[in-house]
Parts: C-alpha cells; sequence; structure tokens
C-alpha cells in the first residue's frame, strides 16, 4: 500500500534559486535585486532515455533523489549529481523502487516491493541497498525521512493489522504508536535532535503530531477543523 505515485510527462527538473535580500529593493538596486532572484531550471534527465522522471528531495551538497523509468518495465531510484543521474537499483527479485529522501551524508531513504511481494522501506550507502524490515507482525513498512544522523522515519504495517508510524536506528525498528482512539500513524520527517513529525487517524479525522522523546503530542487542527 503506497502513497500515490506519478511520474511526470517530463522529466525531472530541479529549481535553483539565487536568494538576495527579501526587504523590498530600493530604486538604485532594482536591476541587482531583480538578477539576484533569477530561478534557474535545470533538466536532470532520466535513466537509459526514459521518458519521465521525478525529483523528491535534494540535499545542502545539491545531490537529487527520485524516481525515474529505467528501460524494459522497470522503475527505479535514483541519485543525481554533478550531472550524472545514477541507477539505485531495487530489492532482489523486484523492477521497482522509489527515494524519498536523503540526508547531508548522502544517505538515501526510500521503498520498494522484495521478493515476497510488499513493500520494504530501504537505506541505501555508498551502493549498498538494506532492507530495513517491518515492525513485528507487519508486512510492509515506507521510509520518508531521515536526518543527518542516519535516524530513518516512516510508515509500517503491524502484527495487528494497524499501520504505525516508525523510528528505524541501528538495526532497529521501533513502533511511535499512534494518537488515542486512532489505528493508523505515519511520520513524514525527522530533525537533526530526533524529533519526529506526521499524521495520525482515521478517514476525515487525521491530525498532525509531533513526536518527542517516546511522547506523541496531538498538534490539533486548525479552527473548525476535526
Amino acid at each position: 500500500m503506497r502513497p500515490i505515485e506519478m511520474l511526470s510527462r517530463y522529466s525531472a527538473v530541479a529549481l535553483l534559486l539565487a536568494c538576495g535580500d527579501t526587504a523590498a529593493p530600493s530604486n538604485e538596486n532594482t536591476a541587482a535585486a531583480a538578477k539576484a532572484s533569477t530561478i534557474t531550471l535545470t533538466d536532470l534527465g532520466t535513466l537509459a532515455g526514459a521518458p519521465s522522471a521525478q525529483a523528491t528531495d535534494i540535499n545542502p551538497r545539491g545531490q537529487v533523489v527520485g524516481i525515474t523509468q529505467a528501460g524494459a518495465g522497470q522503475t527505479h531510484a535514483f541519485l543525481w549529481e554533478n550531472g550524472v543521474m545514477l541507477d539505485l537499483g531495487a530489492f532482489p527479485g523486484s523492477d521497482f523502487s522509489q527515494a524519498h529522501a536523503i540526508n547531508p551524508a548522502g544517505q538515501v531513504v526510500g521503498y520498494g516491493p522484495t521478493a515476497a511481494g510488499p513493500d520494504h522501506a530501504f537505506l541505501w550507502e555508498k551502493g549498498i541497498m538494506t532492507d530495513l524490515g517491518t515492525l513485528p507482525g507487519g508486512d510492509f513498512s515506507l521510509a520518508f525521512g531521515i536526518n543527518p544522523v542516519g535516524q530513518v522515519v516512516g510508515r509500517s504495517a503491524t502484527g495487528d493489522g494497524s499501520e504505525h508510524a516508525f523510528l528505524w536506528e541501528r538495526g532497529v525498528m521501533t513502533d511511535l504508536g499512534a494518537l488515542p482512539g486512532f489505528p493508523l500513524s505515519e511520520a513524514s520527517d525527522i530533525n537533526p535532535a530526533g524529533e519526529v513529525v506526521g499524521s495520525s487517524g482515521a478517514g476525515v479525522g487525521v491530525h498532525a503530531f509531533l513526536w518527542r522523546k517516546g511522547v506523541m503530542v496531538d498538534l490539533g487542527t486548525l479552527p473548525g477543523g476535526t
């Protein structure tokens, strides 16, 4: 059960913005301010001449990750750096993978089907794609975020049929639970301090959460929300 995936009709592109002073420019430096705010679009291309690709994240070093068609019915995660797009491959026996996030060290996380079928979260580092497994009793997992120290977050099935946010660190996947009364949760990102954000709920009743040191805090909704 993956999130909705859509490959653009076009090649992946990176948006590079040269940012100047955000204050309103004076008359004498209007031209300079306009030049500083120019946006440049760079076509990152595709693998094997495929027709489409989609970029999903970029780190401070300018490394870009995403997903592209890779020929012969395959769709693979990629890492783009300095004009070169690298195919990150897929799990053995699979023809699909998707990169979702990359940290400053160049570690990439995402997901893809295993030989057994269901998607598993992965951590890719220096040419090796590691299966992060699932929460106990679960059959699938998806990774969405990674912080500078390599802590990974995402969503995994559990043994009782629920789907919970997880935190993976050094080979151990921890169940972050869900907000009271809700069977589902998903972690979308994690900061350098190990604080996790995501959502928890069911149907239309979904709330944002902040998880910190074992406690999941309900961030509520805007006025009138459910």
